[in-house]
């Protein structure tokens, strides 16, 4: 029985259940001694019956749309993190490991009763073969540091003075000259592939970008760099600001890669709503992940969320869901956005006139407090969603991760859109993305933020 239901509406809101109620039936009181108990209870019982609403078909239909009272289990989210991270791992796009990941939600969503569409799309794949940096402050020797490919970018290998240029922004090259040298950036505030173009208009040859925390990262760009570009850690990266401190560095940036033409795929499943004239809402998440980790929070996370969305409501009855929900799973996200981009460019136009509304959640599983943004006024929902479970909340105010996620597909078509997102993680794109960091509190919070939206969209 659903929570907050009462036992004759939890029957009578089963599918292939149908009632009438009558009058109150008492009892025969055939015996003396009971008739004065017997007419005091009968007029409790009338004066119960008299005091509640009438109970019946033309009162059923009058009572508003039930809400979604049930709680979003996050530990059964957990468990859907740990088959795609723990179990299959990496998954970064084009690969056996992602095609694994693909078959797995297929064969979750047929057990709850869905017929899921597996959608493919043309994808650049990027092969990565290695990265080299070495710098040296004079012609006696060098320093290797271990470095890792930026994806896109080009292949090549550059040789040139090393040069700080702050966190890549443009106002750091107006008073650092980088031209015909190796720039030096920190890691943050920007995506990656606006610190490389900005530097690359600025006129470097190549671009080394050093972790803002401990530990080695991957990135990704989201298409091919005008300059070859690469990470290192962030102790590396403080080791070569303490010695551009106090003298001039060289420095070789060698990129080994190529990117071959392949095919993605996303997981696409729908479930009907009541009134299938009142719209759709669209749940998504980015199923791939970067090569460097298993990629538990991003986006194991958001992808159990969804899976385990599906299969809440598929339980629910059709009077519980006025709407059509949509279920998808991303593909290529990481390479930027390439399965969310096509899934939206292909939707019929009365398909993609008809939605409400993505919930996309990214990264949901890691930190200490939501983010979301997107379309205002979902947005704000968000936010007072958050606020009514006593969490801590703000809105995504511009910048890189404003448009960081798939969500972003849809607001390029003008679908109202939101992202559901938490911050901070350490482990972001390295190999300390790992399952026993997913809080599954963070997920139960994240799905019943979710459950909430849908709520409000569909009572509109």
């Amino acid at each position: 029985m659903k929570a907050g239901l009462h036992p004759l509406t939890a029957v009578l809101s089963r599918p292939g259940f149908a009632a009438t109620v009558g009058s109150v039936v008492l009892p025969s009181w055939s015996h003396g001694r009971w008739r004065g108990v017997g007419a005091a209870l009968a007029l409790v019982l009338l004066a119960v019956a008299a005091s509640r609403p009438p109970v019946g078909p033309m009162a059923l239909a009058a009572q508003p749309a039930p809400q979604s009272t049930a709680a979003f289990s996050g530990a059964a989210a957990e468990q859907q993190v740990q088959a795609l991270a723990g179990q299959i791992g990496s998954r970064p796009a084009g690969s056996n490991s992602y095609d694994r990941a693909v078959e797995y939600a297929v064969d979750q969503l047929r057990q709850w009763g869905y017929q899921p569409t597996v959608q493919t799309f043309p994808l650049q794949v990027y092969d990565d073969r290695g990265s080299q940096v070495e710098v040296r402050s004079d012609p006696s020797g060098a320093q290797a540091i271990a470095a890792d490919t930026l994806t896109y970018s080009i292949a090549g290998q550059v040789e040139a003075p090393l040069v700080t240029a702050g966190l890549g922004q443009p106002a750091d090259f107006a008073g650092a000259d980088v031209r015909d040298k190796i720039a030096l950036i920190k890691r943050g505030e920007l995506r990656f592939a606006e610190k490389v173009a900005n530097a690359a208009a600025a006129g470097a040859l190549g671009v080394i970008v050093y972790n803002d925390s401990a530990g080695r990262v991957q990135g990704s760009l989201t298409g091919p760099s005008a300059v070859p570009a690469a990470t290192i850690s962030g102790e590396s990266g403080q080791q070569l600001m303490d010695q551009l401190a106090s003298g001039t560095l060289l420095a070789r940036l060698a990129v080994d890669a190529a990117t071959e033409q392949r095919s993605g795929s996303n997981v696409v499943a729908d479930l009907p709503g009541q009134r299938p004239d009142a719209g759709s809402v669209v749940f998504g998440a980015h199923l791939d992940s970067v090569p460097a980790g298993p990629g538990a929070n991003d986006n194991g996370s958001g992808s159990a969320v969804v899976l385990e969305l599906a299969h809440e409501l598929s339980m629910r009855s059709a009077s519980e869901r006025p709407v059509t929900l949509r279920f998808a799973l991303f593909g290529a996200e990481e390479l930027g956005l390439y399965g969310s981009r096509y899934f939206v460019q292909n939707l019929p136009d009365a398909e993609r006139h008809a939605i409400l509304a993505d919930i996309n959640l990214d990264m949901v599983g890691v930190g200490q407090a939501w983010r979301f943004g997107g379309s205002e006024d979902l947005v704000q929902s968000a936010l007072g969603a958050a606020n009514d479970l006593g969490q801590r909340a703000l809105p995504l105010q511009g910048g890189s991760l404003a448009g960081a996620s798939d969500h972003a597909s849809f607001l390029e078509a003008g679908i109202p859109a939101v992202f559901i997102y938490r911050v901070e993680d350490p482990n972001y794109h390295t190999a300390g993305d790992v399952p026993t960091l997913v809080d599954p509190d963070a997920l139960t919070q994240a799905g019943t933020i979710a459950l909430k939206l849908l709520d409000g969209l569909a009572s509109q």
